[in-house]
């Protein structure tokens, strides 16, 4: 009985085995068939075109591929992709040196998923425009590509080497040679960049510590962007988080930190070697539209281990009064509270103090034409007003333990900004000729040292 059952199972395990010999034999052509009709597709204009649509589909502009090709058996390559007239955020795109590799699974979901995308550089510019209209004419296609996937899916974008930019004041500005990541979030995108350099023309160059960007129609939104400013002190530097509207809401919303930011990132180009230290802070931003004048904020700011160094108002009084200089300026308080409403913004509560030489408090506000108001309770001590005998008779007649205060009020505009203080003063100088006279002096000898 038994002889007899292992013969039967031989003989069916014989006919299996031909049987699967004879199958594949058969499916080899049919493989090789479908794999040069698969390079055929691939190669073709349509597919190009169906994969430039589909990723302009998904970045809002009209962008077409060079030649595609097959590299192995699941990989792509193309030289370069090009998209321009950007309807969204994204107005134009240049990446170069692709590759990616197919999916096979994403079959099933009738689409043609590429993963694994790497582009050795890439640029991109962002800027406001409008929709245009028409669309690009479409290939035809041949009657067995009804049985393909219709449509591309991109999945883990790897830029090397990638250009973000926009223009500032008329002049280019944005994130350079950073790496940069995009992944698919629904039928939008994720954009996530570590590395790279922030440069624009208000603020000194900044690293890029990390930067996460969802465009998801009808809004940007922005989940963490931190720049620093120091290599040894990573943690430092400014963050940001918010989002922006991209159709007909185009309000904003943004939280600002300052941790431990150096104070120069935050001053005119001619004050930067002027005031050192570390800025801290909180800021809140909202608007209702683009304009500045629809813009609303407010937030505090304090400046650790501020210090003036060879501040040219400051080396000039102490040069043309005689008085002692005392070098660099250590602040022992440097604070305000911010506030930004109808294009104007105001430091209020404002205190700065160089224990033992002065102090000042108070508010001032610079509106949206520049123009320059506020009112300043300035303190001074013994030293820095005995070369004028009627000061503290006469012009600074509030004491407050060691200083000797006056109010100043302010006017004209931030370019060329005035005080009432000036004239006060010049008024007691003209009583004493002979100190007029010594003050001349002075200030002939400290222009040739400036001149020097």
């Amino acid at each position: 009985m038994l002889p007899h059952l292992m013969r039967q199972i031989s003989r069916r395990m014989g006919w299996t085995l031909v049987l699967t010999a004879l199958l594949l034999v058969a499916l080899v052509p049919l493989a090789l068939s479908g794999n040069r009709k698969l390079t055929q597709w691939v190669d073709s204009s349509h597919f190009q075109w169906m994969l430039g649509r589909e990723t302009s589909k998904g970045l809002k502009l009209e962008g077409t591929y060079t030649p595609l090709a097959r590299t192995g058996f699941l990989g792509l390559a193309t030289d370069s992709f090009s998209g321009a007239k950007g309807k969204r955020t994204i107005v134009s795109l240049e990446a170069h040196g692709i590759t990616g590799w197919f999916n096979p699974f994403g079959i099933l979901l009738r689409r043609w998923q590429i993963e694994d995308i790497h582009l050795k550089s890439g640029v991109v510019h962002l800027q406001k425009t409008e929709p245009t209209e028409g669309a690009p004419p479409q290939p035809s296609r041949p009657l067995w590509a009804l049985f393909l996937p219709n449509r591309v899916y991109l999945a883990d974008v790897k830029v090397d080497d990638a250009n973000i930019l926009w223009e500032l004041k008329n002049q280019e500005s944005g994130i350079y040679h950073t790496f940069l990541e995009i992944t698919p979030n629904g039928r939008d995108f994720e954009y996530d960049a570590h590395g790279g350099e922030f440069r624009d023309p208000l603020t000194p160059a900044f690293q890029v510590r990390h930067a996460h960007v969802l465009i998801r129609k009808p809004r940007l939104y922005c989940s963490d962007f931190f720049l620093g400013d120091d290599d040894n002190h990573p943690d430092r530097g400014v963050r940001c988080e918010g989002d922006a509207g991209l159709q007909q809401d185009r309000s904003i919303h943004l939280k600002i930190d300052l941790l431990s930011l150096k104070i120069a990132a935050l001053l005119a180009p001619n004050l930067r070697s002027h005031l050192l230290g570390l800025a801290n802070g909180h800021f809140n931003y909202t608007s209702t539209g683009t304009g500045l004048e629809s813009a609303q904020g407010q937030g505090s700011l304090a400046v650790a281990d501020g210090v003036l160094h060879a501040l040219p108002p400051l080396r000039h009084y102490f040069a043309v009064t005689g008085t002692p200089d005392p070098g660099d300026l250590s602040l022992k308080v440097c604070q305000t509270d911010l506030e930004w409403k109808q294009g104007a913004i105001s430091a209020k509560n404002l205190k700065i103090e160089s224990e033992g030489v002065f102090r000042l408090e108070g508010n001032v506000t610079v509106a949206g034409n520049h123009s320059l108001s506020g009112e300043l309770q300035l303190g001074v001590t013994d030293p820095y007003i005995h070369w004028l005998p009627t000061a503290r008779q006469v012009i600074f007649t509030r004491d407050d333990g060691p200083y000797h205060f006056r109010t100043i009020h302010l006017s004209g505009t931030l370019q060329k900004p005035q005080q009432d203080l000036s004239d006060r003063v010049s008024h007691e100088v003209a009583k004493s000729p002979l100190l007029a006279v010594k003050l001349f002096f002075n200030q002939v000898g400290d222009w040739f040292n400036f001149k020097d």
